[in-house]
């Protein structure tokens, strides 16, 4: 794995997507033969990936070049208000849980969600493909995040429609997360953040399964990926701005 990502990290990113979705495809079709429900479903992959990706960190000695060992600084706050607003979004129409206990699943379902998908697509394959230069490394790490969310249709969880339009706002995300971790050089803050984005998401809707949606949730949900693209790339261009930062590989930059 280590002689890998130096000889072709784009191979090892690829590798990282493989596992990811046939991780996600086992526990699926395991759940389905022993009848679970899907969030039981989501919960043993997600849990499975976390620990797949902290044995990946450790054996490849990233745990400081992937973000761990950096807490968030006071003067990077201001670059995570953004996102930190738009995680709120899908509150607009309305919370449909309200039971503490479902709450707190969610919450914790969330929190397992955002370390996995941190680890994997922020930590071990947007670290992987840095030194191939950071513009490249942060689209290829943001399109191979938005990949796997159109899975999802297949698998009969989300309205295609609705899935197109998450696949957008994931690629956004995925552009605004990778370029805050190289800005940063953290991944707790983006952790903390796609936590917070799952679990609105999840009180606003309910369940992991995704019905029609209006044309106007739709539309917001394309313009959320179009915004966060465009910060994302606008983080990009001033990342010489933060000279210091440990996750900043301009000598490798294209």
């Amino acid at each position: 794995m280590r002689s890998m990502t130096v000889r072709n990290p784009y191979v090892f990113a690829v590798t990282l997507l493989a596992v990811f979705i046939l991780v996600g495809a086992t526990a699926g079709g395991l759940g389905f033969i022993s009848g679970l429900s899907v969030f039981a479903q989501v919960a043993i992959a997600e849990a499975t990936l976390a620990v797949i990706g902290i044995v990946l960190l450790q054996s490849l000695g990233w745990l400081e070049n992937a973000g761990y060992t950096r807490l968030i600084r006071v003067r990077d706050l201001p670059l995570f208000l953004l996102p930190f607003i738009i995680a709120f979004l899908s509150l607009s129409n309305g919370i449909v849980v309200t039971v503490p206990i479902q709450i707190g699943t969610f919450a914790l379902l969330a929190l397992l969600i955002g370390f996995t998908e941190e680890t994997f697509f922020r930590g071990l394959m947007l670290t992987g493909l840095l030194p191939r230069g950071i513009n490249k490394a942060i689209i290829i790490s943001s399109i191979l995040f938005a990949a796997p969310h159109l899975l999802n249709v297949l698998a009969g969880l989300w309205n295609p429609l609705f899935t197109i339009a998450d696949t957008f706002a994931a690629f956004g995300i995925g552009m605004t997360f990778a370029a805050l971790r190289v800005r940063t050089g953290s991944i707790w803050p983006l952790i903390g953040l796609h936590a917070l984005i799952d679990f609105c998401a999840l009180l606003a809707l309910g369940s992991l399964n995704i019905t029609a949606q209006s044309t106007e949730s739709l539309a917001a949900t394309v313009f959320v990926g179009i915004l966060l693209t465009g910060y994302g790339l606008f983080l990009l261009s001033r990342k010489s701005t933060n000279p210091d930062n440990p996750g900043d590989y301009r000598s490798g930059s294209a």
